[in-house]
């Protein structure tokens, strides 16, 4: 008898069977892990992940959510991840200077450290950093099957570190075939990276190796010395079916990475060329069981991440880290009837750093669950309550809220409440060099947040035109923020920040030809105490990008980035206007040539005071598929 398929399955979820899976064969498998992973199998658009943590509906997701696709990727040429995300609504990049400048991701104002990253399950945020945030920088695209960015306060399902929101990335699974792309360009610039998968179905293995490298421009804006840049990047994805109820996964990442960057020389210690160089090597691996028996499944998963980054001037060491967490966590979901799942879990992790004179561990655990309950045709409803606890400061316990209300119409209606919380980092608990005090004492950062929004969908019968509008606003409070005291030369909870503003979006179809797609963002984010717009995030910033297929073989897109005046520190960013074209031609079905143009009218702007954008930059290159 033929096994239902994952798509098959998802259907049986809205009539009330539980929408997991695994991979086409698998009898309604379990899909998720503890950290927003997705399916093996491959998700359409019309899924979403992060919310709960199982495959739900788009219309049954009550939270703030936006997925960016393989397609997407693809088609606008993005080299990082942080490329992608920038064009994304509510999410703002600051980079210290382009080719592996340190680039921290903002959602709705919050900072980098309160902004939490996974990547196929594995928080990876950076424990040895000040903040505990995650630099993009490093994070090239050849593997990446879908970003989802969900918004908000989200402690609930994620723990720490979720107070602006959750940028979940999954990686390619068991696609099929075998792709390579190579590319050169401007300043000596060159990317390539190739895929394989071997095996289908009940067992497969999926490589990807990545790499880039290019002679770059000055760090310091003021500078002339180019930095150079260059990364290496694998990872390994491979799934195993034990029988009908049980899959093992693993998954395995690694990269590489050397910059070369500017200090702050005497005898002005103002950022200017020095021969200073910044080597980063991270890895991450994770094992995992999922397991579905009838109305009840779940997943198992082990993990363990590390970075080191490495610091020397005229090769003499100037600074290390060393951060690495091991975690295990266990995610499961039962029917207790056909309009009501309850979802729970329990995770446990140990972080070790070795920075600045601090050589600390900690641990902590949690559990959680989370109801939800349809009681009307078209009516999703949720809610849950975790708690966290800590073995070097006192616990934290989080609630959330969400409803979403598939309309009539077209309409879609959502809002949700949450709770969220940022433990201090070993590094803001144990600092001690420099003349700093350590404080055992500081609490973790606590917030507050709802956003209320929506989506209509166009379309009519006999016409080529169709279209997305999506609409939410937002609040978020923070008491208790962590901040560096001069005066009493140490970190303390000494900060209460507010962001609150307005998220637009929407998808524009005439037909197959032409596409424009839309994102605005206003976030007014400040200093409850000083009043002042918090640094390095703009009130206004937005993207619009039109393509255009003239042929079944061409296509060619161009893009507008805006972004308003930013403070920051020695001085505030100017605003500006960016713009980026590309273009694509197919040979054949198997073989692509491509090409870019970035910072088409040569803008002169900063991401962060000081470091330097480069100009107008050309790029060209090839695609293959086997």
């Amino acid at each position: 008898m033929m096994q239902p398929t994952c798509l098959s399955i998802f259907r049986q979820h809205r009539n009330g069977r539980l929408g997991v899976c695994i991979a086409t064969g698998f009898t309604a498998a379990m899909a998720a892990t503890a950290a927003a992973q997705s399916p093996s199998a491959e998700l359409d658009d019309t899924l979403v992940v992060s919310a709960t943590r199982l495959p739900n509906y788009w219309e049954e997701v009550g939270s703030s959510v936006s997925v960016i696709l393989a397609a997407d990727i693809e088609t606008r040429q993005y080299a990082f991840a942080a490329d992608a995300l920038r064009d994304a609504v509510g999410v703002t990049i600051a980079r210290n200077g382009s080719f592996g400048g340190v680039a921290s991701a903002r959602i709705r104002g919050a900072s980098s450290g309160q902004s939490l990253i996974v990547i196929d399950g594995i928080v990876v945020n950076d424990p040895s950093a000040p903040q505990g945030g995650f630099n993009f920088a490093n994070l090239g695209v050849a593997d990446i099957a879908r970003i989802e960015i969900l918004r908000g306060p989200q402690s609930l399902l994620y723990g720490a570190d979720a107070i602006g929101g959750v940028i979940a990335i999954t990686t390619k699974r068991n696609a099929p075939g075998t792709r390579a792309y190579l590319e050169g360009g401007a300043r000596g610039t060159v990317r390539g990276g190739a895929s394989a998968t071997l095996g289908r179905e009940r067992a497969y293995a999926r490589f990807t190796v990545s790499g880039a490298r290019t002679d770059g421009i000055s760090r310091a804006a003021s500078g002339a010395e180019a930095d150079a840049f260059r990364t290496i990047a694998g990872s390994l994805t491979g799934g195993f079916a034990l029988n009908n109820h049980w899959k093992a996964e693993l998954i395995a990442r690694y990269s590489d990475s050397h910059a070369e960057i500017d200090g702050f020389p005497p005898p002005f210690f103002s950022l200017a060329d020095t021969d200073e160089t910044e080597k980063t090597n991270d890895h991450a691996v994770a094992g995992r069981m999922l397991h579905d028996h009838d109305r009840f499944s779940g997943a198992l998963t082990i993990s363990y991440n590390a970075i080191d980054r490495t610091n020397r001037d005229l090769g003499v060491e100037t600074f290390s880290a060393e951060g690495n967490r091991l975690s295990a966590d266990y995610i499961g979901a039962i029917n207790l009837t056909a309009n009501a799942r309850l979802i729970a879990g329990a995770d446990a992790e140990r972080s070790t750093v070795f920075v600045s004179g601090i050589d600390e561990s900690a641990k902590a655990g949690a559990i959680f669950v989370l109801a939800e309950i349809k009681p009307l045709a078209g009516l999703t409803l949720s809610a849950g309550v975790r708690r966290d606890e800590f073995s070097n400061f006192d616990g934290a316990t989080t609630a959330r809220a969400a409803a979403a209300w598939a309309a009539p119409g077209g309409w879609v209606l959502r809002a949700s409440w949450g709770q969220g919380f940022r433990a201090p980092t070993l590094f803001e608990l144990n600092l001690d060099q420099f003349g700093v005090i350590p404080n055992p004492d500081l609490r973790p950062e606590r917030a507050n947040g709802f956003d209320i929004g929506g989506e209509k969908r166009f379309s009519h019968s006999g016409s080529e035109f169709s279209a997305i509008l999506r609409a939410s606003i937002f609040q978020t409070r923070v008491k208790d923020q962590i901040d560096f005291d001069f005066a009493g030369s140490g970190f303390f909870n000494i900060d209460r920040t507010r962001a609150r503003g307005v998220e637009l979006e929407s998808e524009l179809h005439f037909g197959e030809r032409l596409s424009v797609n839309l994102a605005y963002s206003h976030v007014d984010a400040i200093d409850r105490e000083t009043r002042f717009q918090q640094l390095r995030q703009p009130k206004h910033s937005g993207t619009a990008i039109i393509s255009l297929a003239p042929t079944g073989q061409l296509s060619v897109s161009t893009s507008l980035t805006f972004n308003s005046r930013e403070n920051d520190v020695p001085a505030p960013n100017n605003g500006f206007i960016r713009a980026d074209m590309r273009a694509a031609y197919a040979l054949t079905e198997r073989l692509e040539i491509y090409g870019r143009i970035e910072n088409l009218t040569n803008t002169d702007y900063q991401d962060v005071s000081g470091f330097g954008e480069p100009g107008a930059s050309a790029f060209g290159g090839v695609r293959v598929r086997l």
